[in-house]
């Protein structure tokens, strides 16, 4: 189970726990006590040797914690697999088979150990979802600005918003107007024009101008606030999914029990008794879902993909439905130049040096667009002056003796283009049309998911209808979804839960729907940090083609696991036969139990290393 908890990495987090060093010593004593064949015991006890002892010691750091949780759950009336492996731990402690034992209490207890971190990223995830509003605002009262604490804003109360400020509540515009980045609740990358009238939301930014606003909806009942509960609510619904293991137990355990009983009863032996107990321990069971699981995420990880948990990949392996947030997943995040449609007998040249001579210094996502295209083609910029940014609008100034306009134009709006409008002394020269383009693989992917019997996709996005349309069209998806605001998406999702729904985003704005999709996949790079600690499996790279890998390895995975569980339980039945009817021994059994073991780790070391995938 490699995850990603707090900082990418949810074994900086194990190391930290003081459980990690109780359960690493108890495995290290395991070879310590292999080391120590035919070593002499020191008369501590007499009837062992200090190989055993060693494991026993082994046995008891690891084992006996689970032989507790065992005895709470037969007094709460559960039959979980705490029961079964205690029942086999203590199985092969009175046959002896010390090392049996030693190894079945530290591969449980370590697998318990991570599981449990990891479920613990969610909650880690909700504190820094909460941390990205601030803790205090500017509140306006009697004609004097103070600063408050944020959980004291009442509906109601007049608030003040500078640039670069975070808005901490829902509200109305009073007074002013702003560009507001709200890629946070929208997922749309380039900020909007907001003035007197226009509702603004919680945890999006203020990117320039001055703002005087009304509180509508604070705390809990934000944008935001619901964004916080809609991620809980997805995680207790994912967590109450049933295990396998458990389910198992229920009926593995009497059987086993039964059969030993049985074979006391009908032949009187004690030895085969013992025997079937034996073969029965199921090790090789308890081994067939992690170390596949184990094979599958090491190769992803190889591939530059972290997954934080096998669980997510089995759930990919039957998916028919795959999902796309727009912004930042399938396309790039920040606005490009596509088109430069100069009027008259002006050049493309001309156009794109006049407009960027004056937005030169301006942190505007169009303006870096403009920037950015003057670069590549090496043009020169002459030096402006008298440089005038009005919010909502555009910018101005003086280039040489010639005054210059580039403001906001609907023209184009329709294909879902944003335009801006360059004027040189009041005499229009061209425009400029800029949008967030397609990553380049993103076309060749989803013909590669689609090929792969994947046939549901579509795009989720808050972005407007023309410009999602031009995507999808550019992608190749037909079927897609605009202005979804998270808890839209997050319905849709529903609707197709427990198919093995496939999410892809990068926002905040995507978290729910990262958490409530059968599997969430965020992006790396660009992904946010409470979108990276909510998702299922991270690109750690951005690289969207590594979708059908994903989806190639989920399937090998599972098919694995799938034979892996059948062989185990061939290995036992066929066993516990032999057992019963004498033909295996004690000794015997013990070894045809590790065969199945080594078989089982033998078909998913070959999933880590296939050229296949």
């Amino acid at each position: 189970m490699i995850g990603r908890y707090a900082k990418l990495n949810v074994y900086q987090e194990i190391f930290k726990s003081s459980d990690f060093y109780r359960v690493a010593s108890g495995a290290f004593l395991i070879p310590v006590a292999l080391l120590m064949e035919g070593v002499n015991n020191t008369g501590l006890v007499a009837s062992l040797s200090l190989k055993e002892l060693v494991l026993i010691i082994s046995v008891m750091v690891n084992g006996f914690p689970i032989i507790i949780n065992a005895i709470k759950g037969m007094m709460a009336r559960e039959v979980n697999v705490d029961e079964l492996v205690s029942i086999a731990i203590i199985a092969c402690m009175f046959t002896g088979n010390y090392l049996e034992a030693a190894v079945v209490s530290a591969i449980m207890v370590a697998g318990a150990l991570i599981e449990e971190v990891v479920s613990d990223s969610a909650r880690q995830a909700i504190k820094e979802l909460v941390g990205m509003t601030p803790d205090t605002a500017t509140l306006l009262g009697n004609g004097c600005e103070m600063t408050v604490k944020v959980e004291t804003i009442r509906k109601g109360d007049t608030l003040v918003v500078r640039s670069g400020e975070i808005i901490a509540v829902d509200g109305v515009i009073r007074k002013g107007a702003t560009s507001v980045d709200e890629s946070s609740i929208t997922g749309e990358s380039i900020p909007v024009n907001r003035r007197e009238g226009d509702d603004v939301y919680a945890g999006t930014t203020c990117v320039d101008g001055f703002i005087k606003m009304d509180a509508v909806r604070v705390g809990k009942d934000s944008t935001f606030g619901k964004i916080v509960q809609m991620i809980q609510t997805a995680e207790v619904s994912k967590t109450q999914s049933a295990r396998i293991v458990d389910d198992y137990a229920k009926w593995f355990t009497p059987v086993i029990l039964a059969s030993a009983v049985l074979a006391l009863l009908f032949t009187g032996d004690v030895s085969r008794a013992i025997t079937v107990l034996i073969v029965g321990c199921p090790c090789s069971f308890l081994l067939a879902g992690p170390v596949t699981t184990v094979a599958a995420i090491s190769r992803a990880a190889k591939e530059g993909v972290l997954v934080k948990g096998g669980g997510y990949l089995e759930n990919m392996a039957k998916a028919n439905s795959l999902y796309f947030d727009k912004t930042g997943t399938l396309t790039r995040g920040e606005p490009g130049v596509v088109e430069i449609l100069p009027e008259g007998d002006k050049s493309v040249e001309e156009l794109l040096v006049m407009a960027a001579a004056v937005e030169t210094g301006s942190a505007h996502p169009l303006a870096k667009a403009i920037l950015r295209k003057v670069n590549e083609r090496g043009y020169s910029l002459p030096e402006a002056r008298e440089i005038l940014s009005e919010t909502g609008r555009g910018v101005s100034g003086m280039v040489g003796e010639k005054r210059v306009e580039v403001v906001s134009s609907e023209a184009y709006g329709q294909k879902g283009l944003t335009t801006v409008e360059v004027r040189v002394d009041g005499d229009v020269w061209g425009c400029i049309c800029m949008e967030d383009t397609a990553r380049p693989m993103a076309e060749k992917t989803i013909r590669a998911v689609g090929a792969k019997g994947i046939k549901d996709i579509r795009i989720l996005s808050g972005d407007r209808e023309p410009a999602v349309k031009r995507l999808a069209d550019e992608v190749g998806i037909s079927r897609w979804h605009a202005g979804c605001k998270p808890d839209e998406k997050l319905d849709l999702i529903k609707n197709h839960q427990g198919s093995g729904l496939i999410f892809v985003g990068d926002g905040v704005n995507d978290a729910p729907a990262l958490k409530a999709a059968d599997t969430g996949i965020a992006m790396g790079l660009r992904g946010s940090d409470v979108a990276l600690e909510t998702a299922d499996i991270v690109l750690m790279n951005d690289r969207l083609e590594k979708l059908p890998f994903l989806v190639d390895l989920s399937r090998k995975m599972s098919l694995t696991i799938k034979i892996n569980i059948a062989l185990s339980f061939t290995i036992n039945l066929i066993a516990v036969i032999l057992g019963f009817l004498g033909v295996l021994t004690p000794i015997l059994g013990a070894i045809t139990h590790n065969i199945g073991s080594i078989l089982v780790v033998a078909l998913a070391a070959s999933l880590r290393y296939s050229r296949e995938l």
